[in-house]
């Protein structure tokens, strides 16, 4: 008879070591399903009242650009309403080497494509390479590694290729448009 409750012993913890591993699995299952959280990756300190706000000539966005402890910050200020709802950012902290400002830019943004015939849809983060020209006072130039191939689904960069941009102030792009 100790033998059947022994057996009956191993058969329970076996029983108990699955439903714990399936319940791991399931909660591993959800979790991802959730997608990437945007976290507080590339945070960048407050700006000061100083900042300024330059308009990209080449993509539209408007960032707010300060330099704080030898560093330049530039962050997106006019995200649609439904990506800031959901925490999108580009975030870009640059260091003074030499003549330039070098650093990276941090996102966290949609990715929607047709990758094999499917439909992907996904919010990744990604860090690229940023750098700044020497700044003149009412115009800022430089080149971004940009994407030339991204995996959606994986959040992965599979190509990227240098573009140039320039920036001039807010203020100055509004006069402009009315020429």
């Amino acid at each position: 008879m100790q033998a059947g409750v022994a057996e009956d012993l191993v058969r329970l913890r076996l029983f108990v070591l699955a439903v714990g591993i399936l319940v791991m699995l399931i909660s591993g299952l959800f979790a991802a399903g959730q997608g990437k959280a945007p976290g507080k990756t590339g945070q960048l300190p407050a700006p000061p009242a100083s900042a300024r706000v330059w308009r990209s000539q080449t993509t539209g966005k408007e960032y707010r650009v300060w330099i704080e402890n030898e560093q330049l910050h530039a962050e997106w200020v006019n995200l649609p309403l439904g990506f800031a709802q959901r925490g999108a950012y580009i975030r870009t902290e640059c260091r003074h080497v030499g003549t330039r400002w070098i650093g990276t830019s941090q996102s966290y943004l949609p990715c929607e494509t047709t990758e094999r015939g499917k439909r992907v849809s996904n919010w990744c983060q990604l860090v690229t390479k940023m750098e700044f020209d020497p700044a003149e006072v009412n115009r800022m130039t430089g080149r971004g590694e940009a994407l030339r191939r991204f995996d959606c689904a994986a959040c992965r960069v599979l190509e990227t290729v240098w573009k140039d941009f320039e920036w001039v102030p807010k203020e100055q792009s509004a006069v402009d448009s009315k020429r």
